[in-house]
């Protein structure tokens, strides 16, 4: 199983960094999680097509990660698709997301694959697939609205992504994590509904967690500085994602 960090930054975007989202790559199929700016030149960058694209994940629908939908299903489009696509939502956004799509006039293009819209309860920690040794799960994020964090495991790897939200319970709880994706909008300053590096390092046990990357960065945050002076145990597990960061996972059916 392969992890690509599509973008790193906070809502606001970065000077080098885009909006954060993931590219969960293994055999069952690549899993969009979350769509911020420029999918399709991210994948060309990376050498791959949006056939390789075979669902997407919406953790929640604020703009910053959901903007980036209508330039991949028109990449699909341009790239002759046919396979059919899966998008997840929380079920409170689905005819939401069903109109919007609606507006896009994808049957005008015409585009010749189906899309099928699939829903989940946010509330409720739910699978959404399993696949051969690979299944992701979805579980209730600390956001103030509609959002989920992602547990994904592969042949017992198991990486988690918190998405948006304050120090969570439910990760602090899990009884082991290989890698964890949490979300650092600030490093230490406070921010409603958010996290800062300093509650990340110090809420969860790093005893049972592998190694932890930072993304939802906001640009000029005093991120390094504080990492010095967080304790070493913990600080050499902890590191700032980088765009297009591409971090491979053991498991039989990691992609080469």
């Amino acid at each position: 199983m392969e992890l690509i960090l599509m973008g790193t930054a906070c809502a606001s975007s970065g000077r080098d960094r885009d909006n954060t989202y993931l590219l969960v790559r293994d055999t069952s199929g690549s899993t969009l999680i979350d769509i911020g700016g420029n999918p399709l030149g991210k994948l060309k960058t990376l050498g791959l097509t949006t056939h390789e694209v075979k669902r997407v994940v919406f953790t929640h629908v604020h703009i910053d990660h959901i903007y980036g939908l209508p330039s991949l299903l028109w990449g699909m489009w341009i790239d002759g698709r046919e396979d059919p696509l899966e998008i997840y939502c929380d079920e409170s956004e689905k005819e939401w997301l069903q109109n919007w799509l609606d507006l896009m006039k994808l049957t005008k293009w015409p585009i010749a694959f189906e899309i099928s819209v699939r829903a989940f309860q946010w509330e409720k920690p739910a699978l959404l697939w399993k696949e051969g040794e690979t299944a992701l799960s979805v579980f209730p994020s600390r956001h103030g609205v509609a959002a989920v964090g992602i547990w994904v495991e592969c042949s017992g790897t198991v990486f988690v992504y918190s998405t948006d939200t304050m120090p969570n319970p439910l990760i602090r709880d899990m009884d082991r994590i290989d890698l964890l994706i949490h979300e650092s909008t600030t490093a230490e300053r406070s921010l409603a509904m958010h996290s800062t590096l300093r509650d990340i390092a110090g809420y969860y046990d790093w005893s049972k967690i592998g190694r932890g990357i930072l993304v939802h960065l906001t640009d000029d945050e005093p991120y390094e500085d504080l990492l010095k002076e967080i304790p070493e145990p913990i600080s050499s597990k902890i590191f700032l994602g980088r765009e297009l960061e591409r971090i491979f996972l053991s498991g039989e059916n990691s992609i080469d």
